[in-house]
Order: C-alpha cells, then sequence, then structure tokens
C-alpha cells in the first residue's frame, strides 16, 4: 500500500516515511492539560462511512492512559480534536504509521484523478495481487482490495480464519468469509500440514470451527503426546510451579522435552498476557520512558538476545539520549542525525555503548540513569536544555528471571514463528470449559489458543490449574488425542 498506493501520490520534500508507530518519534499531544504521547490512542477506520471515518477507539486506550484521560479537565471530543491536529502536523512534516497509509490509499483509489495515476501502473506491472495472513485483514483492508478487484487486479487471498486473532485492529473472519465468496463461490481448501506431528493436528482440529476432521500431517510421523501439566500459577509475577515437583513450570517443561531429545533452543514458552510470561523478554507496549529503557538494557545484556530485540533496544536508548541532548529538534532520530551529519554506525553505537554501561533495573534506577545521561560524552551538536529530555515514569519492570535457553513470547507475537516443543500456559480458571463449550467463529480466545497450538512441530505441552487438569484430559482424550499428564 504504502510503494504503491501513497508514497507516489506524496510531494518529494519532505521526504515522506513509514514508521512503525508514532512511538518511533517525539510525537506528543500538546495543548491540553496532560501531555500523552501520540501512539497512546488507537485510531479506528471505518471505510463505509465518507464524513468523519476516522475516530479514536477510547475503549481500547490502556489503563494508565485511561487514568490520565480520565483526571484531565477536558473532554474526550476535545481531546480527539487535539490529537487529530497533532497527527496532522507530524503528517506535513512527512511522518506517516500505517494507519494513516490505509486512510490515505483509500483516498487515494476512491479519488478519480488521483486513482487514475496509479491503477494504469499496477495493472501494467502485476498480473496478480497475492494477499498472504488475509484472516488478518481489517475492513480498510478489504475495502482497499475490493478497490483493486473493481479496477481489475486479479487477487489471490490465502488465509487461515482459525487464526484471526486481530479483531482489536478489526479484522473479522465473518467479513473476510463474505469478501472471499464474492471473489469465487468454490475456494480452494488446504489440508496438509507441513509442519506438525499427527497428534498436534488432532489437538488443532478442537479448536477450530465447523468440527472439520484433522489436517493431515505432511513431513512427520511423530507420536509424542499432548503434555498436561497441572501448575500452581503465580497470583503476581510469573513464578509458576508444577504441581507435581514443586520445579518451576518451565524447568519442567524443558525436562520433559529434553525426554523426547528435544533442546532448550527448540522450545518455546507462550501465553495470552505477558504478565503471564516467566521471564522479561519482550518490549510492553504503552509502558513508560524509564520502563522501556529497563527493557533495553536488559536486551543488551542477554547474549541470546534476537535481532529484532536488539535493534528495538538500540532505538529506545537513540529516543532517550536525543530526547535529553537534542530538547528542540522536531522529527525522528533519522531526522536529527541528518542535521547533524551523524552517521547510523556512530548512533548505534554510542546507545549500546550507553545501554551496557547502566547498572541493573532497581527500585531507584531512574534517577540512576538520569545521573548517567548527564554524564555521558554527548554527540555533535547536542544542546541539553536543564532536565528536558528527562525519562519519566517509575520502573515497573521486575527482575528478569534466570535463563532457562528457552524463548519465551506472548501468542499475538508468534505468527510465522515454530519450534519443536511449545508450551501453552492457561492460566485463568474456567478455561477448560471455554475449550468445551465456546465456538470458535465467535471467540477470538479460542482462536489465539489455536494458533499457540499450530506453532508446534513435536511436542504440545499445556499447563493448566492443577484442579483443571483431569477435565481437560478427559475431553482431549474424547476427541481421541493422546494425552500425558505429567
Amino acid at each position: 500500500m504504502w510503494e504503491f498506493l501513497v508514497k507516489p501520490r506524496r510531494a518529494a520534500k519532505p521526504v515522506p516515511r513509514l514508521l512503525e508507530s508514532w512511538a518511533s518519534i517525539k510525537a506528543t499531544v500538546e495543548g491540553m492539560d496532560r501531555e500523552i504521547s501520540l501512539h497512546r490512542f488507537p485510531m479506528a477506520l471505518d471505510p463505509s462511512q465518507d464524513a468523519a471515518p476516522e475516530a479514536v477507539v477510547w475503549d481500547k486506550l490502556d489503563y494508565d492512559t485511561r487514568q490520565l484521560i480520565e483526571a484531565s479537565a477536558y473532554s474526550r471530543p476535545a481531546w480527539q480534536e487535539k490529537i487529530f491536529a497533532t497527527r496532522k502536523t507530524w503528517c506535513e512534516q512527512g511522518y506517516f504509521t500505517g494507519h494513516e497509509a490505509r486512510v490515505l490509499a483509500l483516498w487515494n483509489l476512491r479519488n478519480p484523478e488521483a486513482s487514475a495515476g496509479l491503477l494504469a501502473p499496477l495493472r501494467s506491472r502485476f498480473a496478480e495481487v497475492v494477499v498472504d495472513e488475509a484472516q488478518d485483514c481489517s475492513a480498510a483492508d478489504l475495502a482497499i482490495l475490493q478497490l483493486l478487484h473493481d479496477a481489475g487486479l486479479p487477487l489471490v487471498l490465502v488465509g487461515d480464519p482459525d487464526q484471526a486473532i486481530y479483531a482489536w485492529r478489526g479484522a473479522e473472519p465473518q467479513a473476510l468469509g463474505a469478501f472471499a465468496a464474492r471473489l469465487t463461490p468454490t475456494p480452494h481448501r488446504l489440508t496438509g500440514n507441513w509442519r506438525s506431528s499427527p497428534v498436534i493436528c488432532r489437538l488443532a482440529a478442537t479448536l477450530r470451527t465447523g468440527q472439520r476432521p484433522p489436517d493431515t500431517s505432511v513431513v512427520r510421523d511423530d507420536d509424542i503426546p499432548v503434555l498436561l501439566l497441572p501448575t500452581r500459577f503465580a497470583a503476581s509475577g510469573s513464578r509458576h510451579l508444577h504441581a507435581p515437583t514443586g520445579d518451576g513450570i518451565v524447568d519442567a517443561f524443558r525436562a520433559r522435552a529434553e525426554e523426547y531429545a528435544i533442546e532448550a533452543e527448540d522450545c518455546l514458552v507462550t501465553a495470552y498476557k505477558y504478565a503471564t510470561l516467566p521471564g522479561i523478554t519482550r518490549e510492553k507496549p504503552n509502558t513508560n520512558a524509564i520502563t522501556n529503557l529497563a527493557w533495553a538494557r536488559t536486551v543488551a545484556h542477554t547474549p541470546d538476545a534476537s535481532g529484532d530485540d536488539l535493534t528495538r533496544a538500540c532505538a529506545i536508548a537513540v529516543r532517550a539520549l536525543f530526547g535529553y541532548w537534542y530538547p528542540g529538534e522536531t522529527g525522528g532520530p533519522d531526522r536529527i542525525s541528518a542535521a547533524h551529519r551523524l552517521s547510523a554506525s556512530q548512533v548505534n553505537r554510542t546507545a549500546f555503548a550507553f545501554l551496557h554501561s547502566l547498572p541493573a533495573p532497581h527500585k531507584e534506577w531512574g534517577p540512576k540513569v538520569w545521573q548517567a545521561m548527564k554524564a555521558w560524552p554527548p554527540l555533535p551538536g547536542a544542546a541539553p536544555q536543564g532536565g528536558k529530555g528527562r525519562p519519566a515514569g517509575k520502573t515497573t519492570l521486575s527482575r528478569p528471571q534466570p535463563a532457562t535457553g528457552i524463548r519465551t513470547n506472548i501468542i499475538h507475537q508468534l505468527k510465522g514463528d515454530e519450534a519443536d516443543g511449545v508450551l501453552l500456559l492457561l492460566p485463568d480458571p474456567g478455561s477448560v470449559q471455554r475449550w468445551a463449550t465456546a465456538d470458535p467463529a465467535t471467540d477470538e480466545v479460542l482462536r489465539v489458543w489455536y494458533v499457540a497450538i499450530t506453532r508446534a512441530r513435536r511436542l504440545a505441552a499445556i499447563a493448566l490449574p492443577e484442579d483443571e487438569t483431569d477435565a481437560l484430559a478427559h475431553l482431549l482424550a474424547g476427541w481421541r488425542v493422546p494425552v500425558h499428564v505429567v
């Protein structure tokens, strides 16, 4: 969308830039009685509305932002007006996120003058448009695809409605089904699984709509049963214990995986919420600046940190340092670097060195970070102004658990990932009842679990409250899924 439907219609100056999030730059909603970053306000686009198709999705605010808005003297309409005014200012400077890209793509395709200059090159260049992971398309995405289809571009959609887990972003399986039916009355159904064992295919089928038979395992014949681990989940924190042994649940899972010749680096632990996961392996969304820095410092000191995590950690440190060194300059770090002729390698080396110099996060970590920032040798052109740029907030990141060698992440971050062994943590009471009676067509949580299960190649394990273990074992046995309670 950005390269072919948006960017060609943008002016060359300022250079248009697509951001992953408004958090990438210092975009703060100003002129109100609270300073809140623009990225904390999720926006929705309704393509069926010609007038005022955009709105702030107030019920999707994180807890801290909701508290700030509720304590504000300004109404939500007043905030929304300022939010969109702030966004307009940044767009005029050439900055856009995926949401704005969709807004502009829709406008360009619906405007005859704009679309004429876009569609003719597309039709001549592309024989068809293939949309992978189509179940994640929002209403705006489908509206854009419909316009491309109407303009004569053949579409091929590839998707699994059972993996539709982004309703909060406007993706709905029913909308995709209706759209696909308009394209072809006889879709081609794929029933071969090139990742998982037959046992895992049977387990996954219990979480699908329509009581369809399990997929056929194409490349594996492992018969490892589904492992159910009775667990005492911590009321707070993530120190969950394997009930029969008293060991940490991740250690218990690793021991069982080793019995099937699955090494720790080939294992994955996942859950619906960050708060359930053991240790700290991912940046939590919508956290304050000092907590983000604490996460970045942890990543910088983690020997087996992923490249993606290291990249995000570096970006966090750069934003923090630039916010202090160049407090009066607008735009993202890339434009500030260009203005002062700073190379990317120079900036990144400085950011990583700063992260490595910081002590481990602790209760009074914020003041220590601030002292370190003031003492750190600045880059050329730096002009600090007193306390401007001091990372705000109180550190809420707990100390990481001892390294286990096993990757952990929330399910929503695992699309496209896989591992020989996967442990799904289900701490909430009533999960078995939900598994037995809810309909995946309308219950997104079941589809989230389905995504987790289908990440596994050889071994699927489920940790759940010890008083519900027998009930799940009985339920799965009724579906002829081999189960072993350990």
